[in-house]
């Protein structure tokens, strides 16, 4: 019987090609950073009226998120927001790639032979209903549920808006083919070094992730959730830190929801990293004030699962309470400020292009600090997909080796 895999998944790769596809593809996103940073702005008025014909979830915006979205963007925040768990190493250079690319086609290729030593009901308990009930050894299905079918359902939509703005031939195949390589990618990152069964690609590739493109592939799902509904991508500002760590990135969906109240107060949800949950509240025409609460996941554990060669990722159990407030901008994250109140007191601020210019250039920037893991910080420019920073190695994860 082959033995559940324990390497630490950040081990560092030996063969050359990954350094230098890393390095390329490093390359490409600071020469197109400089193509964006040139790009003259669109004015703000134009950004605040979004034209109907520019699609539904993107059109040109000079401040907050939305100034920095492209589809390098989307990729780096969505393909390794698992890096600021604190039980990954977060170095670009020490992810096993080629382990994880073959283990994960391995996996989505053969989903019946993977689903034998996992079993399938195990395999629905925690990817796809609670069946076995609510214990957090199958909650699985709750990031399942909002980031891969609804998030990244609606990110492809926006991913065609934009495309189909730059008049870009066959703009939702273009969309389609970067959320291919944005979920792969993220898979990859993921499952790290590990080799066996895998049911977290699986669910993932093969069942939402497609669903999510089928539903916002139809125009009233897409209308609904620009009407009495309001789901918005409001991605962390990565940037590349000493040691080629990743830092700040981070794939993060908002919902607002219309309560028919005589004042315009929505429900306002929170969806990433976090699971918060608050109000939202106007503060001008344009403007709102987001206040949230709610439980940060911690940490994840590897455990064998099946015959004992698959593996599930689980919660370990230890949830940090936060709060929130968010500012944004006719959909644009403006600013947030994330604390951390127990277990690891945290505070996390963004600050995102556009409030602070200097030239014409338009700065954004963070910063955090936590307990345990030390400070970090960065800089960022509007249009750049890559931002600069600086990260304290206070215990450089201790954590990473997943059991």
């Amino acid at each position: 019987m082959q033995a559940l895999n324990r390497q630490r998944l950040g081990n560092e790769p030996s063969a050359r090609w990954r350094n230098t596809l890393l390095f390329a593809v490093l390359a490409q996103l600071c020469g197109t950073a400089a193509a964006h940073a040139a790009e003259p702005a669109q004015p703000l008025a134009e950004a605040a009226t979004p034209d109907a014909d520019r699609g539904l979830y993107w059109h040109p915006n000079d401040l907050g998120s939305e100034s920095q979205f492209n589809p390098l963007t989307a990729w780096l925040n969505a393909s390794f927001d698992i890096l600021r768990n604190p039980s990954y190493q977060d170095s670009l250079t020490g992810i096993d790639y080629q382990a994880g690319a073959v283990n994960v086609w391995r996996n989505v290729t053969q989903p019946g032979d993977a689903g034998s030593h996992f079993g399938w009901n195990q395999f629905v308990a925690h990817e796809i209903f609670p069946v076995r009930g609510f214990d957090r050894q199958y909650g699985q299905f709750i990031p399942n549920w909002t980031m891969h079918a609804l998030g990244e359902g609606m990110l492809y939509r926006k991913l065609d808006d934009w495309y189909a703005f730059h008049d870009v031939r066959h703009p939702r195949l273009l969309a389609l083919l970067t959320m291919v390589a944005i979920e792969f990618t993220n898979e990859v990152t993921e499952n790290g070094s590990f080799r066996g069964p895998n049911q977290d690609p699986i669910a993932d590739m093969l069942i939402w992730n497609p669903l999510g493109l089928v539903l916002f592939s139809i125009d009233p799902v897409a209308r609904f959730f620009r009407g009495p509904v309001t789901l918005d991508f409001w991605p962390g500002q990565p940037v590349l830190a000493n040691g080629m760590r990743l830092a700040n990135q981070g794939e993060n969906y908002a919902f607002k929801v219309k309560l028919g109240l005589p004042f315009d107060a929505r429900f306002f949800a929170y969806i990433g990293k976090e699971g918060l949950a608050g109000a939202s509240v106007p503060v001008s025409a344009h403007d709102h004030v987001s206040v949230a609460v709610g439980a940060s996941l911690n940490r994840l554990e590897q455990v064998a699962t099946g015959d004992g060669t698959a593996r599930v990722m689980n919660a370990d159990g230890s949830l940090v309470v936060e709060t929130a407030v968010f500012w944004d901008r006719d959909e644009s994250l403006l600013m947030s400020l994330v604390a951390g109140l127990t277990y690891q007191p945290s505070l996390h601020l963004n600050v995102y292009p556009g409030l602070w210019a200097w030239n014409g250039w338009a700065f954004g920037g963070f910063a955090r600090w936590a307990s345990g893991e030390g400070a970090s910080a960065g800089l960022t420019l509007r249009g750049s997909p890559l931002g600069l920073g600086w990260i304290q190695a206070a215990n450089d994860h201790p954590a990473a080796f997943l059991h």
